[in-house]
């Protein structure tokens, strides 16, 4: 290894490494930064294969139905998501409540379990 002389210029040190992008930065990214410009390249690399997961996934799951904003009309129907009652909802239930679904019991709408 031979020493560099001392007249040497600082521009002609500098010039070696090479053009300004293939320079290695001043300061160090952030953690923030640093997850943010990781997470942008994995994307960039793997967006085919995201968008057809995502195809897939839009095949086999159901959207919810929703309604739409405002008066428009559209109605949004609620499928009932209990179709039994429990002898604790009897109990801790208000009176008026018990004689609804005491009414649902019997005209067969509901079920009751023990």
């Amino acid at each position: 290894m031979a020493r560099q002389k001392k007249t040497e210029s600082a521009n002609d040190i500098t010039d070696s490494v090479g053009s300004p992008e293939n320079r290695p930065k001043k300061g160090k990214l952030s953690t923030a930064e640093a997850r943010r410009e990781y997470q942008r390249r994995y994307y960039q690399m793997h967006k085919e294969k995201a968008k057809e997961y995502q195809r897939q996934y839009n095949l086999t799951h159901k959207k919810k139905a929703r309604g739409g904003r405002g008066k428009s009309g559209f109605t949004c129907p609620r499928e009932v998501v209990r179709s039994t009652f429990n002898s604790a909802d009897i109990m801790h239930a208000p009176v008026e409540k018990t004689l609804q679904i005491l009414e649902k019991i019997i005209k067969g709408e509901r079920f009751f379990t023990m």
